[in-house]
């Protein structure tokens, strides 16, 4: 009887001590899934929102950049913990090629400067200081210049496959007469491929200035345009000038399971993090004083593509072309100001805050401009930016 007693209290002993350890275990397992595993869910989340802000802030410096087509990594999701892929976050990345633009004013100028290539017209010009052909990489063709647009009054650049030059005017589609500057022959022939430059208010080597007084002289031809098609420099006073270009946004927003969801935006040359409703610029700034604040240097950027989005928990690999850019140079402008319409007026309106206190917003545009803007050189460098979702 006394055996069978000592056997049984063994047995429960055991029994005990197994529901100890299963406690123990139960425990164990419950505060890692209740406090490690969301804690290390939520560094690993962390890590990847870092992760997608390098990839954003590689977007944007190579869009600053001269190359003509570049990749960018952007990991959608974190790829979840070991063992727990279910874990795993996702993202969306979406492209708006008109989900925000700039309108920059400019009164009072003295003097613009522009490098023009292709088809370009400029308007609400009163006069022209300077004017000349120039390319880098001179081939075959006709260059011209057509003042209102008229193809009656105009000059053109002939460049021949042997590298003849010829010039002809007209005013009022009646030839002001050829005047041959290279024939072509050995020795006196251009070189295809080099650089040019020739100067079109130079008497000598064309009749421009001819056409151009002519426009000078008649009230009904003021202020008057000229269309290039080709490359020029030109510098010329204009009436005002007023600049609405269309930027648009590249994006991406978190789907956190442990973190809070996040987006990152690049706008204009800025990389924005916003969260919740409150936005902010984190880098790359489009704009600067420089030279003792005499020169104020603004990088514009048009984000152009097809409208679409992409959404999901792997790596997507987008692609951006620096399709083209443009230098503006005003000289000596008196009034600037600038609106700025956008998803994320609240971050505009902080950064532009800290260059002048006249900053409002309404109806997500910002408005800027005060006497941090007046009496400044203006560089204005316009980059259009390709960008291909996979």
């Amino acid at each position: 009887m006394v055996i069978a007693l000592f056997r049984d209290r063994q047995a429960i002993t055991a029994v005990v001590s197994v529901l100890l350890v299963l406690v123990v275990l139960t425990t164990f397992v419950t505060a890692i899934r209740a406090y490690y595993i969301p804690a290390l869910a939520a560094e690993h989340e962390i890590d990847h929102m870092q992760e997608v802000h390098k990839s954003f802030t590689e977007f944007a410096a190579k869009a600053c950049s001269d190359t003509p087509s570049a990749l960018v990594h952007i990991p959608l999701g974190d790829g979840g913990l070991p063992f727990y892929s279910s874990l795993s976050s996702s993202g969306i990345i979406t492209l708006d090629p008109g989900g925000s633009s700039i309108n920059i004013s400019l009164g009072n100028i003295s003097e613009i400067s522009k490098d023009v290539d292709g088809v370009t017209t400029i308007y609400n010009i009163t006069n022209v200081s300077s004017l000349r052909m120039w390319t880098n990489d001179l081939e075959p063709g006709e260059y011209s210049v057509f003042i209102n647009n008229n193809t009656e009054n105009r000059t053109s650049i002939f460049v021949s496959q042997n590298g003849a030059l010829v010039t002809n005017t007209f005013a009022n589609n009646s030839s002001l007469g050829n005047i041959t500057l290279r024939s072509g022959i050995p020795g006196d022939s251009l070189i295809l491929g080099n650089t040019f430059g020739m100067d079109l208010l130079n008497m000598h080597q064309s009749d421009f200035p001819v056409i151009l007084n002519n426009t000078y002289n008649d009230p009904d031809s003021l202020p008057f345009s000229l269309t290039f098609n080709g490359s020029f420099q030109v510098t010329y006073k204009p009436v005002n000038e007023t600049l609405n270009i269309s930027t648009g946004y590249f994006k991406y927003r978190a789907s956190n399971n442990y973190w809070i969801d996040q987006e990152l935006i690049f706008e204009n040359g800025a990389v924005m993090l916003k969260q919740g409703r409150n936005s902010e610029i984190r880098s790359c700034p489009f704009m600067s004083f420089e030279n003792n604040d005499s020169l104020l240097h603004m990088s514009v950027f048009n984000i152009t593509g097809k409208k679409s989005s992409l959404s999901g928990n792997g790596n997507s690999i987008v692609t951006l072309r620096v399709v083209g850019s443009e230098d503006y140079v005003y000289s000596n402008v008196s009034n600037i100001s600038m609106d700025i319409s956008s998803d994320q007026a609240d971050a505009w309106k902080k950064y532009l805050i800290l260059m002048t206190n006249d900053t409002r917003v309404e109806n997500n545009t910002v408005s800027s401009s005060s006497s941090s803007f007046q009496n400044k050189t203006v560089w204005i460098t316009t980059r259009e930016v390709e960008v291909i979702l996979p």
